[in-house]
């Protein structure tokens, strides 16, 4: 009886353990939307970078991805 006490007991405590870690790790709201943030900044001054001629690399890029996964979708 007192395994089996013993064993659950383990059991609890690991899983508050971890618990207690994901809680402490996990971001709040304002960091999930300051990261958001961030990162649409960053794509648009990439975008703002780019030449006329990566733009016209880029939107071909994109379009024959979407192309290849039409193609897939379709079989």
């Amino acid at each position: 009886m007192k395994d089996v006490l013993k064993q659950y007991l383990w059991i609890f405590s690991i899983t508050a353990g971890l618990l207690t870690v994901a809680l402490l790790l996990m971001p709040d709201e304002k960091n999930r939307l300051e990261f958001i943030e961030e990162e649409l900044k960053k794509v648009e001054t990439k975008q703002k970078i780019l030449t006329e001629k990566e733009k016209e690399l880029e939107k071909l890029a994109t379009e024959k991805d979407w192309a290849e996964v039409d193609k897939d979708s379709n079989k």
